[in-house]
């Protein structure tokens, strides 16, 4: 057979999560079939880079060059599939061309959108709600990263559950493990300008990632502590939709000069600044997966977390202190217990740790392979 895959999202420079599960499952995959009968085709509208360009000898990059920002998945990339037809066409990103095989396979990450469209963009929520009726009525088959997701995409949408395959999302633990070399973690945190203690987020400022609320209860959890505690909250990540009510109410918190903004970090940093905190606080309304969570726990960081959607499920119940997301008490007393407790941090970073070996790219991509090649 010959597998196309569209890998535009996975060759993004700059990656955020389903950027980086599109690499790592086609990384993965390369590993996996570089014996394989079947050949495989990299699409993508601009030269493979960052490692998707090193292929097996039964795989290919098809570069469907594009001059403007808009329309190569839905003109150019299925341009290319109706002169050259694959026999089976995965998409990794939620959005399928408007010409493809008769045996695609679509990643929904999420169906956020739909259950909380308030925290969508309208253009946004319109064109997922678009592109995933287009999936539930043209994909043979749909992959999700969690249960959780697997049973909102088939009771939204009324897709089957048996076209769909439940693949959870993994994590480089080369990358994010403990770090025993704390002069490595002084110096990423030298370089931020991050003093200890601190608690960290990670994820884009935006309105589904619950960062105003997380604000409001880290000045709740400050006022508590009284005047001279040292504590900070790092967030990490670039603005999204809803960050100007974010930077309303960081302007407003009496704790402002203890919350430090340092946008987009690169991959190779994020371990050590997790190493360093006392705890990860991921608080979202909603998760397909949470990716942070898992990375955090692989680096010995304890995970506080909202107890919404997929989140319980991927942290489990031993490694994780979870909080209601949108009880301000409930998050301020979380940061509190991880501070207050005795052996709470200890427990949680073991757990964490076990917790997160379970999620592993190379498991994702055998849970894919089939999914793609029996018919």
């Amino acid at each position: 057979m010959l597998i196309g895959i569209d890998a535009s999202r996975a060759n993004k420079t700059n990656k955020t999560g389903v950027e980086w599960y599109a690499w790592h499952v086609i990384q993965n995959l390369k590993e996996l079939t570089k014996d394989s009968e079947h050949s495989w085709v990299l699409y993508s509208n601009e030269v493979l880079q960052n490692g998707l360009e090193k292929l097996p000898k039964n795989w290919y990059e098809v570069r469907a060059h594009w001059p403007v920002k808009k329309g190569w998945t839905q003109v150019r990339l299925s341009y290319e599939l109706w002169c050259r037809p694959t026999d089976v066409f995965f998409v990794p990103a939620h959005v399928l061309p408007r010409v493809s095989s008769k045996k695609s396979v679509v990643t929904i990450h999420d169906v956020g959108f739909r259950r909380l469209p308030q925290l969508y963009k309208t253009r946004d929520r319109k064109f997922h709600e678009w592109s995933t009726k287009d999936i539930a009525k043209r994909a043979e088959r749909v992959i999700t990263v969690s249960e959780f997701s697997g049973r909102e995409i088939s009771e939204t949408y009324g897709i089957d559950p048996s076209k769909i395959a439940i693949t959870p999302n993994g994590i480089d633990h080369d990358r994010y493990r403990p770090i025993s070399d704390h002069a490595e973690i002084e110096e990423r945190l030298t370089r931020y300008r991050i003093p200890k203690p601190y608690f960290v987020t990670i994820g884009r400022l935006e309105a589904k990632k619950n960062i105003t609320n997380l604000v409001k209860a880290f000045t709740l959890f400050k006022a508590r502590r009284g005047l001279g505690d040292p504590t900070k909250l790092v967030l990490i990540g670039n603005p999204g939709f809803g960050y100007e009510e974010i930077k309303k109410t960081i302007a407003e918190s009496n704790a402002k000069q203890d919350i430090l903004q340092l946008g987009y970090v690169p991959e190779a940093d994020k371990p050590a600044i997790l190493n360093g905190a006392q705890a990860l606080i991921h608080p979202s309304w909603y998760e397909g997966f949470g990716i942070p969570p898992v990375e955090a726990m692989a680096c010995g960081c304890p995970v506080l977390s909202s107890n919404a959607a997929s989140l319980p499920e991927i942290i489990g119940k031993e490694a994780g202190i979870y909080f209601t997301p949108g009880e301000l008490e409930s998050m301020a007393h979380a940061m509190a217990r991880i501070q207050d407790e005795s052996g709470l941090a200890s427990r949680l970073r073991t757990a964490g740790i076990a917790q997160a070996a379970k999620y592993t790219w190379r498991n994702t991509a055998e849970l894919t392979l089939p999914v793609l090649t029996q018919w």
